[in-house]
């Protein structure tokens, strides 16, 4: 008799949470968050958008038209859909039955990426085998033991562009809360437009150098915070924005969280997790009654198309690109090839051992992208600009062979900037982040070599009306 209370009294105590339910949830966290922007994110981009001071409407109505499409047509918003990782807080009362927790989490983001059609972009190891696993896997996974009878779960997406420009700063003990907004803003503004402003950061101060880190990117997410801590971050994004590009006129970071701790007595860590306008994260609560999605989906407006009224310059028209000017923004149609690290790489070394490469560079233009995988129909999934600075290893040769124009984001180093000039040539930007709508613009899609690079393959691609500045 007291066995049979004691067993009934377990089970009243501890809830029992299967794996199976833990798998379900995370492939749906997985895909709210890579087709819809949280609400509060969207609001805060809408902010700016109606901002007086705003100077890039054309920048931030193409990030809130993708936004729109990405959830209407159910696809990524960003063609980096990254690299998941997944918090998750177990209450100590709860009994997981099932497979293994973490088997099912990374079962869960294969099953998401691959049917939803979202780019893998993850390789077998950072030094001695890039080799893609073709499944967005191992997760990164970061388990936390908490009081009741429920799970919670959040998932991040982290693209490669911001993450690049994370930075840890071991500062002295002494350090004043000026020394604290100085060395903060620095680093976001050092990252320039590489990361996809409107930028969100996400801060962490004190611990330990890692677990700064971690808090940093948990503040990204994070609804909670001390009147002290918000009036650090206010501070913060205030800086920042006095001190920013010009063209976003004060609207360069939207929003600065920032979570403190206790730490050693000589020590001051201050992690800095920069995000893109596509602040991307969802969460849920699992319990007996089952999940709770706690996503809040946006109420999308029409936003009037800025890009309309704009020259159409024609790929072949290799005279009129020449003679464009920095600073003019134009739309192009015509032929562009697509190629990102791995293919440069290849042609680079080809081009070292004098073999002839897959596409003649004279006078051609190459789109620095790795599309999404196209769906049943598609004619090219979700595609944007990388970080343009990742080929600046392999554009001086590019350049001297002929290369008219490069398309990527953010900036380029010296000697690249100079062989732009000298041969009279051009690099074009495009706004980072606004893959669903750019894939509207293309019209027609091939691969011509190196299928087996997968995202990384060498693409012809038809475009129409693709939107560019022109920054050098």
């Amino acid at each position: 008799m007291l066995y049979i209370i004691c067993v009934k009294l377990y089970h009243f105590i501890m809830s029992e949470i299967s794996t199976a339910l833990i798998e379900e949830a995370v492939y749906k966290l997985c895909f709210d968050a890579n087709t819809c922007l949280n609400k509060r994110i969207y609001d805060k981009i809408l902010e700016v958008y109606a901002s007086k001071t705003c100077v890039c409407k054309d920048i931030v109505s193409d990030i809130l038209k993708n936004a729109k499409i990405a959830y209407e047509k159910k696809v990524p918003l960003c063609q980096d859909t990254g690299i998941v990782i997944v918090f998750i807080e177990i209450g100590q009362e709860v009994k997981i039955t099932g497979g293994l927790l973490d088997d099912v989490i990374n079962s869960a983001v294969e099953k998401c990426y691959k049917e939803n059609f979202f780019r893998k972009s993850i390789v077998q190891n950072a030094i001695f085998n890039r080799n893609n696993t073709k499944t967005n896997t191992p997760v990164i996974i970061h388990t936390k033991i908490i009081r009741g009878q429920e799970i919670k779960i959040t998932v991040l997406i982290k693209g490669a562009g911001s993450e690049n420009k994370t930075k840890l700063k071991m500062m002295l003990p002494t350090s004043s809360e000026e020394d604290i907004i100085k060395t903060c803003s620095e680093i976001v503004i050092s990252a320039g437009e590489n990361t996809c402003p409107p930028l969100f950061i996400g801060i962490g101060i004190g611990s330990s150098s890692e677990n700064a880190l971690i808090m940093s990117k948990k503040a990204l997410f994070e609804d909670e915070f001390s009147l002290e801590e918000l009036s650090l971050s206010e501070k913060i994004k205030e800086y920042i924005n006095s001190h920013s590009p010009e063209k976003y006129g004060k609207n360069y970071v939207s929003e600065v969280n920032l979570k403190t701790s206790s730490t050693h007595i000589a020590c001051m860590p201050v992690a800095v997790t920069l995000n893109c306008h596509s602040d991307r994260f969802s969460k849920c609560t699992i319990n007996r009654d089952g999940i709770k999605y706690e996503h809040q989906f946006p109420d999308f407006i029409e936003i009037s198309g800025t890009n309309e009224k704009l020259r159409e310059v024609y790929s072949e028209d290799t005279e009129t690109l020449r003679n464009l000017k920095a600073g003019e923004k134009i739309l192009l149609t015509g032929e562009i090839y697509a190629a990102r690290d791995m293919a440069h790489k290849r042609m680079f070394e080809m081009i070292s051992r004098g073999e002839e490469i897959p596409l003649q560079i004279k006078d051609k233009i190459i789109f620095y992208a790795g599309p999404c995988p196209n769906k049943p129909g598609e004619i090219i999934g979700p595609i944007g600009p990388t970080t343009a600075g990742r080929m600046d290893k392999y554009a001086i040769e590019f350049y001297k062979l002929g290369l008219l124009a490069s398309i990527g984001k953010g900036g380029r180093n010296k000697d690249v900037e100079k062989i732009i000039k000298e041969k009279h040539a051009k690099y074009f930007t495009v706004c980072g982040g606004i893959a669903a709508l750019l894939a509207e613009k293309v019209k027609k899609s091939e691969i011509i070599a190196f299928d087996d690079l997968g995202t990384e393959a060498v693409y012809k691609l038809a475009v129409e009306k693709f939107p560019l500045t022109v920054e050098i």
